[in-house]
């Protein structure tokens, strides 16, 4: 009667536990290259002509390392984390001082209904963390961390990363179509650019049906220290991809107003304080050969001052293939090369900014 007793306490003990199975993984990559490059060009009205050659972390995934686990609590829902941080691997210093999980630190619920993430999370335009519409699957450049290999960042307006204080809803699939919605309270940026008071809002739908993946988002930041200026950041983003197999084309387009413009190496840019209305667009082309992948794109910028009778107009265009070799199923070698080009016009004359670079590297998963 005892061990009777005994043995259905046993399974009722196993039976809880696999309703309430909880993983914890710890994960990341680490990545090292090299880079040369050149920038030439007329700046400050002085011609501008030099050459750099360095070692270099993060050119083409940023080194990381997080933590991220999950809860089973059975009838379909689940409760998830992740911690994430990033760093730069040719020093072990973080990547953004200002704090340590910079990445992402979030918990969510998923179950019938969606997923609800809390937390600081990768905005939906971003490439960055679980709440991110806008990473490498879209493009294969990505957000390009090297100086002048092109991706999505040369050629769209800034602030793009992390949001703090965020509230991401996913939808359930529906078909192939997610939507989402997302919702900041007194967010700040890396870049100080928006207030404490200021609230990020954002709309996305993805729809996913075999080789074929459509993404359009819509985000603005509602600036309430600035209610006299009315002038809100505000854009539009569509990208999609289809994989033939033997080739994968990728486009995207972006629309904005009253947008930063991103800086390349940090000597092709604008000044940061000021505020542009423009549009971007990119096309890639990726195909596997050997044991990898080659890749292929142009992107294109156009850019004018937001509502300003001051002339400043900003034209760019890059251009950037590379090849990425798997090693092993966690170590990748890859080598890129890119041109980029700024033209800007002003009331004080034009300037006309050129960098180019080759870069390899290797990148381990764990």
């Amino acid at each position: 009667m005892i061990n009777r007793s005994l043995l259905c306490c046993a399974l009722a003990a196993c039976s809880l536990t696999s309703a309430h199975a909880v993983s914890v993984e710890v994960y990341g990559l680490v990545d090292y290259g090299f880079s040369l490059s050149r920038t030439s060009g007329n700046a400050d009205n002085a011609i501008h002509n030099s050459w750099s050659f360095e070692m270099k972390s993060g050119m083409r995934n940023s080194s990381r390392v997080g933590f991220r686990g999950t809860e089973d609590l059975g009838n379909g829902y689940k409760v998830h984390f992740v911690l994430e941080n990033q760093f730069l691997a040719d020093t072990g210093a973080l990547q953004d001082s200002s704090s340590f999980f910079a990445r992402e630190s979030s918990v969510a619920l998923s179950g019938p209904f969606g997923k609800l993430t809390l937390g600081k999370v990768g905005k939906l335009r971003s490439p960055v963390g679980t709440t991110a519409l806008a990473s490498t699957i879209t493009n294969p450049f990505g957000s390009a961390m090297s100086d002048f290999i092109g991706g999505t960042k040369s050629v769209t307006s800034g602030d793009y990363l992390t949001i703090n204080n965020a509230v991401t809803y996913a939808s359930p699939d529906m078909a192939g179509l997610k939507l989402y919605a997302q919702y900041s309270f007194a967010n700040t940026n890396e870049t100080g650019y928006v207030d404490g008071d200021d609230r990020y809002m954002a709309l996305g739908a993805r729809y996913s049906n075999g080789p074929l993946l459509l993404t359009g988002i819509v985000d603005t930041v509602n600036l309430k220290h600035q209610h006299d200026n009315g002038e809100q950041p505000t854009t539009v983003t569509l990208l999609g991809s289809y994989d033939f197999g033997f080739l994968k084309p990728y486009a995207f387009i972006h629309y904005f107003e009253n947008g930063t413009i991103n800086a390349m190496g940090g000597y092709i840019r604008s000044n940061s304080a000021d505020t542009y209305d423009g549009i971007g667009a990119g096309l890639s082309l990726q195909w596997p050969i050997g044991n990898g992948r080659a890749k292929v794109g142009v992107g294109y910028m156009d850019a004018e001052y937001s509502d300003s009778p001051i002339k400043n107009d900003v034209t760019r265009y890059t251009v950037q293939a590379g090849y990425d070799y798997v090693l092993t199923k966690r170590t990748h070698l890859y080598t890129d090369i890119g041109f980029a080009q700024q033209d800007q016009e002003t009331n004080e004359g034009k300037t006309n900014l050129k960098g180019c670079e080759v870069l390899a590297g290797m990148v381990h998963y764990f």
